[in-house]
């Protein structure tokens, strides 16, 4: 890119000083178009050269994983990484599943969680960058473990820590958030010993694989399980209501009517003698 800026910025000197070469169209606009090029392309590429920690570092596998053992397994490299070589003990950042596995394209893992989910280092240290990545990455926090060994926790919502602060594995770096170049709310976990990534599965507590649509059980029931590696509240089962059971009565049996009760009915005789009266 940089050498590309120079070429552009020479073709606009030549345009200027009316000495155009043969391979150089005679427009006069060329020049300054080729100005603004050169100009923005030498810009990006100072910026990038000049703050490393906005750039996407390049991909570099372990060179003891990738020549000796090309079809490195989780074992392998958790011997690579094992307690021999740091006192080091590594937790997860927080609970969740994880989504996305380590790979060439992919230089670490994804732990999915909830939004707002507060983010802990894998192990203590002192925080080495702190700020927004322009590479997607978004909202960023480095921390520096010694012992060769860094950590990278992507897309964060909120950083609440800086550069030079030094953390336990107590300490909240921030929360998980939706910055950068992301589907959902998860954390971004890069780890490098040496410079060299390499998977965090290798030394991290058991993560979970993220269930698929056939895996998932109906809210609330009693196989619903809270992601391995954190606490069962992480995910809260919704409590079944209670029943009251109903109490059926039996019918009410009616009672005897008791016709002694009710007043006798007297009936009177008519007079006949006022009627046969007026016949007379």
């Amino acid at each position: 890119m940089l050498i590309f800026a120079l070429v552009l910025l020479y073709a606009g000197f030549l345009m200027q000083k009316g000495r155009p070469s043969k391979w150089l169209p005679s427009s006069p606009h060329f020049s300054k178009f080729s100005n603004k090029i050169a100009l923005g392309l030498f810009l990006a590429t100072f910026l990038l050269n000049l703050q490393p920690q906005f750039g996407y570092p390049p991909i570099t596998q372990s060179k003891a994983l990738a020549q000796q053992q090309p079809e490195a397994t989780s074992a392998s490299q958790t011997q690579t990484v094992g307690a021999t070589e740091s006192p080091l003990t590594f937790q997860l950042p927080h609970p969740g599943y994880l989504s996305t596995h380590f790979s060439s394209f992919h230089p670490g893992i994804d732990i999915a969680s909830g939004l707002g989910m507060p983010i802990k280092p894998i192990a203590k240290g002192i925080v080495s960058n702190a700020g927004f990545n322009f590479w997607g990455l978004g909202l960023v926090v480095e921390v520096d473990h010694g012992y060769g060994y860094k950590s990278l926790y992507a897309h964060m919502g909120k950083i609440y820590t800086q550069k030079g602060a030094e953390v336990s594995e107590e300490s909240i770096l921030g929360e998980i958030g939706l910055t950068g170049h992301t589907s959902g709310p998860h954390t971004h976990l890069e780890v490098t010993k040496e410079g060299s990534k390499i998977d965090p599965v290798a030394f991290l507590p058991t993560l979970r694989n993220y269930p698929a649509e056939a895996d998932f059980k109906t809210y609330g029931t009693a196989t619903t399980q809270a992601p391995v590696g954190g606490p069962a509240s992480f995910f809260p089962q919704k409590p079944k209501p209670t029943q009251t059971p109903k109490v059926e009565l039996p019918a009410p049996t009616p009672a005897p009517l008791d016709l002694n009760i009710l007043p006798a009915k007297t009936t009177k005789a008519p007079d006949i003698t006022k009627k046969l009266s007026l016949f007379n």
